[in-house]
Formats: structure tokens, C-alpha cells, sequence
């Protein structure tokens, strides 16, 4: 009986040897899986952190070429922009000065054409005798014996007068009826305010020359007429 006990006690302090034992051995085993659990994180942990780092970098560095790029390209353009500014402003530059001699050049020529059309448009001072035929109209009774006066002077310098009407007209003009013609018109008009300078109303800018060669054609060569409105 009492070897039975023993052995019963026996049996039961090697099953809590064994399973104190077994507790141990699990219990190492659990450590050393969750430490390579640990490390295995760890290591997933940190490839996933270094690819985000190496990505976010690779980024970074794409926009700091792109923004290099765009920098290059806009510096070209405004580069491209200043020689053409200096371009323009070195031919603004030579601008004035052509324009000072073109305007020298065309002064000169204005002024030659003004003398040749002088020159052209001047009347002579005589005329052939006979060749142009005088009609003097004055409006006033009282400018009657003028009238008479200048057409004797316009007799003695080469014009024909044929006859002095009065009339009732408010300008003051000489009229032609052939180009050809025009000069002696010219010179009746000379004579006419150099012959009576005293008239107020006589202005050698009012006086008009007036071409009616269109409109009578068949009118009498060398014919002059000659209207006055004086005070």
C-alpha cells in the first residue's frame, strides 16, 4: 500500500517536471518566433519606408530638372527678346539720321520745284502787241474814268481794249478762255494792282484767274475779260 502511495507521488512530480518543462519550451519557442516575427517587420517596415523615401525623392528630383528646364527655356526666350529689342533700337537708332537727310533731300527738292514753278507760273512784264483783246466791267458809275484810264495804260502796254461796260457784279476776277492764253490773264492782273494800288478793294489775293477754256472752246483766242467791284 504504502509503495503504491510512493510511486503515485513519483509519477506526479514528473508530470509537473514535464510539464513545467514543456511550459519552458513553448514559452522559448513564442519568444523566438515573435523575435523573428520582429525582425521580419522590422525589415518589411523598413524596405517600405525606403522605397517611400526613394520615391518621394525621385520626384523631387523630376520637378527640380522640369523647373530647370522651364528656367532654360525662359531664359533662351528672353535672351531671344533682347537681341530683338537692340536690333530695334539699333535701327531706331539709324532711323533719325535717314530721316533728317530725307527730309534735307525732299526740302531741296521742294524748293527746286517751287523756283522751276515760279519761274513757269512768273508773268513777263511785256507782251506781244496785239495779241490779247481786253473787256473791262466795273460795277460803279463813279469808276468810269478810272476804268478808261487803266484800259489807255493797258493800250500802251500791248493790250487791245475793246470797250468798258459797267455792270452789276460783286467779285473780282480775270477771265481766259484758251490755255495758251492763261499768261497774258497773269499779266493783266499784275498791271491791274500795280495800276491802281490805292483801292482797298483791290487785293491781289482776291483777285481770282479764272480758266472758262471747257466751258466755251470755241470761244475767241487771245480774249481776256476783266470784272472789278470797286469801292
Amino acid at each position: 500500500m504504502n509503495n503504491n502511495l510512493s510511486n503515485v507521488e513519483i509519477s506526479v512530480q514528473e508530470l509537473k517536471l514535464l510539464v513545467n518543462t514543456l511550459t519552458k519550451s513553448v514559452a522559448l519557442s513564442l519568444r523566438k518566433r515573435y523575435t523573428w516575427l520582429g525582425v521580419i517587420a522590422g525589415f518589411l517596415i523598413g524596405s517600405c519606408l525606403t522605397f517611400a523615401i526613394i520615391s518621394l525623392t525621385w520626384k523631387q528630383t523630376e520637378r527640380i530638372t522640369t523647373t530647370t528646364q522651364t528656367l532654360l527655356e525662359k531664359s533662351r526666350e528672353t535672351l531671344s527678346e533682347v537681341k530683338q529689342i537692340n536690333s530695334k533700337i539699333s535701327q531706331l537708332a539709324h532711323t533719325p539720321h535717314a530721316l533728317n537727310e530725307k527730309k534735307q533731300t525732299d526740302s531741296q527738292m521742294s524748293a527746286s520745284t517751287d523756283v522751276q514753278k515760279t519761274k513757269v507760273s512768273e508773268p513777263q512784264n511785256t507782251i506781244q502787241p496785239g495779241r490779247y483783246t481786253v473787256y473791262v466791267h466795273y460795277t460803279k458809275k463813279k469808276n468810269k474814268k478810272l476804268m478808261e484810264r487803266f484800259s489807255a495804260f493797258l493800250t500802251h502796254n500791248g493790250f487791245k481794249v475793246n470797250g468798258i461796260q459797267k455792270v452789276n457784279y460783286h467779285n473780282q476776277d480775270v477771265r481766259y478762255f484758251h490755255d495758251e492764253d492763261k499768261e497774258g490773264a497773269l499779266v493783266l492782273k499784275k498791271y491791274l494792282t500795280g495800276f491802281i494800288p490805292p483801292i482797298s478793294s483791290i487785293n491781289n489775293a482776291d483777285m481770282k484767274i479764272i480758266n472758262l477754256s471747257r466751258k466755251y472752246p470755241n470761244a475767241q483766242r487771245g480774249a481776256l475779260e476783266l470784272w472789278l467791284n470797286l469801292n
